[in-house]
């Protein structure tokens, strides 16, 4: 897989890597060489001449992961040289690693607890995790109710009916089908968040109904991807962008330009479309989150069912086909992508006014929507 081009377009190979057309959790193991890929080029810093009569240089380098968060993960830095990046790379795979596996829903990982485990023992026993969890969980909850439950961590059995068909229509789309009515309204009827019972001091957490399951699909990646951030900026990163699926973090500005500005594409929804750019934005140190119906689906009868499920109806929500969020917080961005797309465009831009967030919607019919600040940043 190729993702090198020249340096201003960097940040839209970046934003296409991040939204797929399938579900790319189903990667050809076979075309895979290795856990990443490395590349390398070379840019001279805008301010090159220095007292001493040397120059400063930046050397950006590019490396590419498929084993985390069901997603395909890229990331490019800019550092003075090899072994620098090196340390930002091991960093990154540390955290990767972790997040990927402590954010789980379904998958389980040798001498880690994590959402999985909390699952499996719903109405047995609680569960012994890590901090990052019970962190997770309470900005979960905090979100549910600015979300007046929209977004909910407890309709985990609901989520999972959806995914499990998902699954069975990837691997045999000839027999895709919807699920049941009863299935899902029998699912979602063990929805009450409440029933997660959080223990800080003893780092524990219980799911008293035994037939709820957390899920943390809308939130996770983001939470998880804020983590990195954080500690990627700890270790002295000034310079790069990091992309899980559709999550985008932009950490400082890009030395390359004098306005210091990365250029980031919104991917067009419409596949057959001659322009695979919906829009083109011009950010620096920030997080951009997009979410589509077109990055995880299956089709029933010509029809496409994502995986984005809106609590009201118990299917995959009908207003928008993608929605982009910009917010310095890419935790509450990856939660606001999600909110934002299973409400009008109304209710949205109030929303995201709150929140101050600026944000892009595709609807059905590809009309597009912007907040007023969106259109200060695009092309």
């Amino acid at each position: 897989m190729n993702f090198k081009k020249i340096i201003t377009c960097l940040a839209l190979m970046l934003s296409l890597a991040a939204c797929q057309t399938n579900d790319i959790s189903k990667v050809d193991e076979n075309n895979k060489v290795s856990i990443s890929e490395n590349k390398t080029s070379k840019k001279v810093l805008k301010s090159e001449d220095k007292s001493d009569g040397t120059s400063d240089e930046l050397i950006k380098y590019d490396t590419v992961y498929y084993d985390y968060f069901d997603t395909v993960t890229t990331f490019a830095a800019y550092t003075k040289d090899e072994k620098e990046f090196e340390k930002y790379k091991e960093v990154l795979e540390k955290n990767l690693k972790k997040y990927n596996e402590l954010y789980n829903t379904y998958d389980s990982f040798d001498g880690v607890n994590n959402i999985s485990t909390i699952n499996k023992n719903a109405g047995k026993k609680p569960v012994k995790v890590d901090k990052d969890i019970i962190e997770l969980l309470e900005f979960c909850k905090d979100f549910y109710d600015k979300s007046d439950g929209k977004i909910n961590i407890a309709l985990g059995s609901l989520i999972k009916v959806w995914h499990n068909e998902r699954e069975l229509a990837i691997a045999n789309p000839k027999k895709a089908e919807l699920p049941k009515k009863e299935l899902l309204e029998e699912a979602a009827s063990h929805n009450d968040i409440d029933k997660i019972i959080i223990d800080k001091e003893n780092s524990t957490v219980f799911i008293e109904d035994p037939d709820i399951q957390i899920d943390v699909g809308a939130i996770g990646k983001g939470y998880g991807l804020k983590k990195i951030e954080e500690n990627l900026r700890k270790e002295g990163l000034n310079h790069a962008i990091l992309s899980i699926g559709g999550d985008d973090v932009l950490i400082g500005d890009n030395p390359t330009k004098e306005n210091g500005e990365f250029k980031i594409a919104i991917q067009n929804p419409d596949l057959s479309a001659e322009d695979p750019y919906s829009s083109i934005i011009n950010l620096k140190d920030t997080t951009v989150v997009t979410s589509g119906d077109y990055q995880r689906f299956f089709k029933v009868d010509g029809k496409v069912y994502h995986h984005i499920i809106d609590p009201d109806t118990l299917y995959p929500s009908q207003y928008f086909k993608s929605v982009s969020v910009i917010h310095n917080d890419i935790a509450l961005a990856d939660a606001l992508s999600t909110y934002l797309f299973i409400v009008d465009v109304q209710t949205g831009k109030k929303i995201a006014e709150k929140y101050g967030a600026e944000v892009f919607w595709i609807d059905n019919d590809f009309n597009e929507y912007r907040t007023d600040g969106y259109k200060n940043i695009e092309d």
